[in-house]
């Protein structure tokens, strides 16, 4: 007999296995980046808005990726911008 536990725990399982992970905003916007880059295009003027509704670790990651395919060439985004909370008032311009 099962108890309710082992119950929950095989429900648990199945259901990992039966459904792939989606991608969050950070992986969206660093796909988006490479289409862009192969379709020959430049960033969106509101790529900046879309940065900051990150979280600051995702931010970080997605403008290394950007910086690293050369998509993002400007000036470095000062460190207060980086670390700021997602969609933070305050932007340093």
């Amino acid at each position: 007999m099962m108890t309710l536990a082992s119950l929950v725990l095989l429900t648990v399982l199945a259901t990992d296995a039966t459904t792939a992970p989606t991608p969050g905003a950070a992986e969206r916007l660093m796909e988006d980046a490479t289409r862009i880059l192969l379709e020959g295009r430049s960033l969106p003027r509101d790529t900046r808005l879309e940065l900051l509704a990150l979280e600051p670790a995702d931010r970080i990651r997605v403008i290394a990726y950007l910086r690293r395919i050369g998509l993002m060439t400007g000036a470095p985004w000062p460190a207060a911008d980086l670390l700021l909370a997602p969609n933070a008032e305050e932007v340093s311009e």
